[in-house]
């Protein structure tokens, strides 16, 4: 055999290994493609299956699509569930593809989102998208009370903190300034009934009658129906403090000094010299919550005009009660009617006309037993002398002593005036005898 023909055959047989080699190859090949066929991924969402895919990449595409797509809207987030691949084999199975395991996700997965809680006392009350939200909140909650305040502040712990929640609890700012702005309770009122005392209301409410006023300020206890008075205050949610120095003058009050006068009875007394208040500088500090005033600390007072103390003289002289049985005229002035028939009637006593606030004197000592109104006299005093006598002084313009009082002859008892049925200024003078009534120039002379 020639030298070509044995390189021939040489190259036949190399040829025939390298093609032995190549189908074995493309037999492992393919054999390797019909084993993966038989192989694909479970789709489990926190271990629970949602459908089985060979295009596992696309899936994770998608959820990466998914998670992009929150971002968007709410910024940093985070899957509630976990997404997990299981590699399994498939005999008969239906494999989905990449879009329909991407819209099971979608109705599957939920999130949670990065947001800042605005914190009062340890408890999150509002929760905002971001930082700046948050403080640019606080600063408007503070700047209605702000004004020309020197210092503002929060009275409660206010801090904020980034958390991860449901992307449906995120509120806006004006909302969230809504939400600090709620009391935590509201405050309880009550409204005035006929016959309502505080001592009623306050038994009615399980309370205390300084409680009440306390919570009303400048409550008295002359109460109408229809009034509204607070039983308890409203808690807010945050206390927003301000603190201002002011300067301010403030009145002082006068004390009163009394001195004995034996010229005076003792229940008179006369003022020798008016007080004036004084006046004096302060400087404080004037602190309140949700701009109302809560405290004023005093930091200096400055007198510019000292108080002038009033001095009043009181009576010493001692008044002699008992009746001399002899009558005085009550009053100075004209006898302008006299006792008996008058205009087709009986008048029972004397008229005097004086001049309109002059005094009426008791025509004698006694004890006062009726001061008021009674009809036809308006204003009337009686006084009995303890002798069977009964004098009457009416139609004043003001009454100077009340029942039980005891009088001495010639004492101011009221002034005279025009009250009841009276055509002037005038006294109506009674004495009655035993209840009947006599005529009173028999005692005072013509």
């Amino acid at each position: 055999m020639g030298s070509e023909s044995y390189k021939f055959l040489l190259f036949l047989k190399e040829y025939q290994k390298n093609l032995i080699a190549f189908l074995f190859a493309l037999f492992l090949g393919l054999a390797f493609v019909v084993y993966e066929n038989g192989f694909a991924y479970n789709v489990l969402v926190d271990g629970v299956s949602i459908g089985v895919t060979r295009d596992v990449e696309g899936v994770k595409r998608a959820v990466e699509e998914i998670k992009k797509e929150e971002m968007q809207k709410w910024g940093d987030v985070v899957f509630d569930q976990e997404i997990s691949f299981e590699r399994i084999r498939v005999s008969g199975e239906r494999v989905k593809d990449a879009r329909e395991i991407e819209a099971s996700l979608k109705k599957i997965l939920s999130l949670t989102c990065k947001a800042y809680a605005i914190e009062v006392n340890g408890k999150p009350v509002a929760f905002l998208k971001s930082k700046e939200e948050a403080y640019k909140t606080l600063e408007d909650l503070k700047s209605e009370y702000k004004k020309d305040a020197d210092k503002i502040y929060f009275k409660e712990e206010i801090k904020i903190k980034s958390k991860y929640i449901s992307p449906t609890k995120l509120v806006e700012e004006k909302e969230a300034l809504e939400i600090l702005r709620k009391p935590l309770k509201e405050a309880v009122t009550y409204e005035v009934k006929e016959n309502d005392s505080l001592w009623s209301i306050a038994r009615e409410h399980d309370m205390y009658i300084q409680d009440i006023l306390k919570l009303n300020p400048g409550l008295t206890e002359n109460l109408k129906p229809g009034q509204i008075i607070y039983l308890s205050k409203e808690v807010p949610l945050v206390t927003v403090v301000t603190e201002k120095e002011v300067t301010y003058k403030e009145e002082i009050p006068f004390n009163t000094k009394f001195t004995k006068d034996d010229k005076l009875f003792v229940n008179q007394s006369k003022v020798l010299v008016e007080g004036e208040k004084g006046l004096k500088e302060i400087k404080a500090v004037v602190i309140s919550h949700n701009g109302v005033e809560v405290k004023r600390d005093i930091k200096e007072e400055r007198v510019l005009k000292e108080p002038v103390s009033k001095v009043v003289a009181v009576g010493s002289r001692r008044v002699s009660y008992v009746a001399t049985g002899y009558f005085s005229y009550p009053a100075r002035g004209t006898i302008t009617s006299r006792f008996g028939p008058r205009w087709g009637g009986f008048h029972t006593g004397v008229d005097i006309a004086a001049r309109y606030g002059s005094p009426i004197y008791a025509s004698d000592g006694g004890t006062v037993i009726f001061a008021g109104w009674e009809s036809g006299y308006g204003y009337l005093v009686k006084i009995d002398h303890h002798n069977g006598y009964v004098t009457y002084y009416g139609h004043a313009s003001k009454l100077l002593v009340k029942v039980g009082d005891k009088v001495e002859k010639g004492q101011k008892i009221a002034l005279v005036g025009a009250t009841g049925h009276a055509t002037g200024p005038h006294v109506h003078f009674e004495v009655r005898k035993n209840g009947v009534p006599i005529d009173p120039m028999r005692f005072l002379g013509r």
